[in-house]
Formats: structure tokens, C-alpha cells, sequence
């Protein structure tokens, strides 16, 4: 279980400045509307029904990358479950978010495609996904994408406890996280699927 923290509370506020509501949000206010400072990522949905699975032919490279960041985010919060209905609005919504890093994040889609990668390349080409995001100033978009679905309250607790999760981990080296996501990888077979038809329609 996840659990946000006074200090990912203050880092999400400071992504945001511009949004009065949130910056006038205490979090003893949020707790009151959320019910406490834990999250269980299995409990979002996104709506309507997901798509069908597009065949790489019916994808452009945005809509890739944006299943690609997706995957790689569920991963990295130990969030697996959330991949079964993600929609293709979804998707384009996270690849907007994450357009100003995408070209750099092509180096990591081919690692994770690669037949030959090992877990441990493949779990570091997810950190390296992520480390993007984060260097590239996406990572508030692409988080705000990520809970699109979810109420305001809910969307700021998740919201700041992802945060503070990623920010922990980009400011190691990250060997701890690679580990953990090299155990999500045996539930994460989306992840090579997606990056195979990513690399397909941007190539």
C-alpha cells in the first residue's frame, strides 16, 4: 500500500501553481475527503469500456508512446492491474503529456521491444522511461493523464503519493526500484506487446 507524505503533498502543490484550488488544499482537508492517506491503485477504472486491442498497423507513434508510458508508469507504481482497461483516449491523453520527451523516450521503447533484452535491461529501460518524464518537466501532465478518471480529492492523494514514489526512486540510483520492477515484470506482459507495435509505428 502507498501512502502519501507532507513532503510529495508540498511537490505536487509546487507542480501546479497556477491552481488555486489546490494550493488552498490542507492536507488535513484532503484526508477528510479521501478518507485517509493510503491509496489502492486497483480500485481506478477508466471509462468507457476500453478499446479492442489496435494491431500495431492501426497506430501512429503518439498513441504508442502514450501505451508505452502507461505501462511503464503502472509498472514502476506497482499498479499492473490498471493496464486491463486503459483506453486509447487514455493513451493519447498520457502521449500529449509526454510529447515534449518523446523522441528521447524512442531509445527505451527499443530496448523494451528487443527480443534479446534481459528483465534487468528491460526494468531499466522503465526507469529510464520514467527518469525522462521526470527530467523533462512531463511528469505533473502525465500523472494528471494517468488519474484522469478519478474524483478531484482522489486524483490529488494519488496524484502526490505517485509523485513522491518517482521522486524517491529518480533521486537514487534506482537499483532498488529496477529490482522491484523486474518482479512486476512476470504480470507485465502488456509491456512488450505495446513496445513491439510502438517501435512498429514510429519506425
Amino acid at each position: 500500500m502507498n501512502t502519501i507524505t507532507r513532503e510529495s503533498f508540498a511537490a505536487y502543490k509546487a507542480l501546479h501553481p497556477e491552481d488555486g484550488r489546490l494550493q488552498a488544499l490542507t492536507l488535513e482537508e484532503l484526508f477528510e475527503h479521501t478518507g485517509g492517506r493510503s491509496v489502492d491503485y486497483s480500485t481506478i477504472k477508466y471509462q468507457p469500456k476500453p478499446l479492442l486491442q489496435l494491431g500495431s498497423s492501426e497506430w501512429d507513434c503518439g498513441l504508442g508512446i502514450g501505451y508505452v508510458v502507461f505501462d511503464c508508469v503502472c509498472l514502476f507504481l506497482g499498479a499492473v492491474s490498471l493496464r486491463s482497461s486503459l483506453t486509447a483516449k487514455a493513451a493519447e491523453e498520457i502521449a500529449e503529456a509526454a510529447k515534449p520527451v518523446a523522441n528521447q523516450l524512442t531509445k527505451y521503447v527499443e530496448v523494451l521491444a528487443a527480443a534479446e533484452s534481459s528483465k534487468t535491461e528491460v526494468a531499466t529501460a522503465v526507469f529510464g522511461v520514467i527518469s525522462t518524464i521526470y527530467s523533462g518537466s512531463c511528469l505533473g501532465a502525465v500523472i494528471s493523464a494517468f488519474l484522469g478518471s478519478l474524483t478531484w480529492y482522489n486524483a490529488v492523494l494519488y496524484g502526490a503519493t505517485a509523485l513522491g514514489t518517482i521522486m524517491a526512486a529518480v533521486a537514487t540510483d534506482g537499483a532498488a526500484e529496477i529490482g522491484i520492477i523486474i518482479v512486476e515484470l512476470a504480470t507485465a506482459g502488456f509491456l512488450v506487446g505495446d513496445s513491439i507495435k510502438c517501435e512498429q509505428a514510429c519506425s
